[in-house]
């Protein structure tokens, strides 16, 4: 059983001779390889050389016998296609202009990615090339409600007022642009799957700060809508909610095939209230890595002992690998969930 073999295999729940590895923003400013690339380029000009976003999303693989890759981009590619500009200052990112009235929806266009997002469709060829045919290969893309956050709020927010606020007092324009959005990421995440992506992950950040009634309405409905219209193609969907615990009953019905899991929540507990109807991905916590090698050894077991055996379990962080981690906390990582091999 190859890498990719054994990752798709546990996507669907089936018997693996152990969890296939590979670790959220595994491409990144942890890696020294990586900062020199970005001591060259700003992160925009990464994201659309497809040259340059192969180099580093091969990064991780040339240092860990990961199982897969997830192609090097970001999330706000989708809002820059429907005209938003997107720019990167110190303190994180920004949207221009906010929409908050209806004539700043009106100015906002489709997001036509067949035309816009291009670049990352021929990153994933690139990678496919790259990489060869014996890992997985990942494409991605924000949840409709996470992409609305930045869209509504211009940048990061952890409780998304303005976001909020607009669904209350406007609910038929956060509607639209929900429906918009949703559209636009199934038609952006088919174009990764025609690249060549084996799976796809759909990154729903924001969306565990919602209410359950809530969540139904502006996260899960719009994921569905993705979802669907995906469903033909036959490629496993990973939906990953942070701070899914008071959720995952809901999240189960989103149309995904497997769930990431942050690492707040117990993983047995997950299978438990999901009924082993789908894959689970996690959960260790990223500031694990930063520990001695035996205690992410001991980490890494538990969470394997507390599946008991059963199938469709793909190991990863509760989130993104944080960019102080030491290379050897993720080295260490890897080694361990291969130590699990039967």
């Amino acid at each position: 059983m190859n890498a990719r073999e054994r990752f798709l295999a546990a996507c669907n729940c089936q018997p693996v001779d152990r969890p296939p590895v590979w670790v959220m923003r595994q491409a990144g400013r942890y890696l020294p390889e990586y900062q020199e690339v970005r001591a060259k380029h700003d992160f925009l000009e990464v994201c659309r050389s497809p040259d340059l976003v192969t180099e580093v999303t091969m990064q991780p693989l040339r240092r860990f016998g990961l199982d897969a890759a997830i192609i090097f981009s970001d999330i706000l590619v989708v809002p820059e296609a429907m005209g938003q500009r997107v720019t990167y200052p110190t303190g994180g990112p920004k949207l221009t202009p906010p929409i908050r009235e209806t004539s700043d929806l009106e100015r906002i266009k489709d997001c036509e990615p067949e035309r816009d997002l291009a670049y990352v469709a021929e990153a994933l060829r690139h990678m496919r090339r790259a990489m060869g045919e014996d890992r997985a290969l990942l494409g991605f893309a924000g949840a409709p409600y996470t992409l609305a956050t930045y869209m509504v709020e211009g940048g990061g927010s952890r409780h998304q007022e303005q976001t909020k606020q607009l669904a209350l007092r406007k609910p038929g324009l956060m509607d639209n642009l929900l429906d918009r959005l949703a559209d636009g990421v199934a038609r952006f995440l088919k174009l990764q799957i025609e690249a060549g992506a084996d799976a796809v992950q759909i990154f729903d950040t924001w969306a565990g700060d919602l209410s359950p009634t809530d969540f139904e309405r502006l996260a899960l409905e719009p994921t569905r809508r993705v979802t669907a219209q995906l469903a033909h193609l036959g490629v496993p969907i990973i939906y990953f909610v942070n701070g899914i615990a008071a959720h995952i009953e809901a999240a189960a019905d989103s149309g995904a095939t497997a769930l990431g899991i942050d690492w707040r929540m117990d993983l047995a507990e997950a299978r438990r209230r999901t009924g082993g109807r789908l894959a689970l991905q996690g959960n260790l916590d990223p500031l694990v890595l930063s520990g001695p090698p035996a205690l992410i050894r001991e980490r890494v077991q538990a969470i394997h002992d507390s599946l008991e055996g059963a199938p469709g379990h793909i190991f990863n962080l509760g989130h993104g690998v944080l960019p102080t981690t030491p290379v050897e906390g993720v080295a260490a990582f890897v080694d361990a969930v291969h130590g699990l091999a039967k």
